[in-house]
């Protein structure tokens, strides 16, 4: 039974996770037109390799979106962007949807974005929350083409996964009658 309310908990969170995904991946709306901003203490190109590092207390921002980490790193081939590694004490992701009032949090000491394949890795202290709904794993996958998102332990030592999902209120509407 246990395992069963915690697919149902990881299930409710999907939505959550993928919005978080695709603030990441800057896939739709209307941000990805918004220039993309970012401040670092140094930063390390390398045209050859296709590597760009920014480094110290690194803040990425566009549009709704904004990354705070220790470090981010790109790698392109071809002109194409490949991989979007963030790492911190933990790497904080902040986005807020279009239209929508609660902002989506997302924490880990290692956040990994592998473009081509579509696909995230989180590890380290993961922690998603969107409003007072939250989850918690040590290592969570998602692959945005399947949808599939895998979670397991976290550190806290007892090797699972937890979530907190506040019951939906119900929307403010006449008083039935007598």
């Amino acid at each position: 039974m246990a395992t069963r309310n915690t697919a149902f908990s990881v299930l409710m969170f999907m939505p959550l996770l993928a919005l978080m995904v695709q603030a990441m991946a800057h896939a739709a709306g209307p941000d990805e037109d918004e220039p993309i901003r970012i401040n670092a203490r140094s930063v390390e190109a390398n045209d050859k390799t296709g590597s760009v590092v920014y480094s110290g207390n690194v803040v990425v921002e566009q549009g709704r979106l904004s990354i705070l980490a220790d470090r981010v790193e790109l790698l392109t081939r071809q002109g194409r962007t490949e991989l979007v590694r963030a790492t911190g004490k933990p790497a904080k992701l902040r986005q807020r949807a279009a239209g929508e009032d609660e902002e989506v949090r997302a924490e880990a000491s290692r956040v990994d974005y592998r473009v081509s394949l579509g696909k995230i890795d989180m590890s380290g202290r993961v922690s998603l929350r969107r409003g007072e709904d939250l989850f918690t794993a040590d290592v969570l996958h998602y692959d945005l083409n399947s949808k599939n998102l895998d979670a397991t332990g976290d550190d806290k030592g007892d090797g699972r996964v937890h979530a907190v999902i506040q019951p939906k209120q119900p929307a403010a509407g006449p008083a039935p009658g007598p």
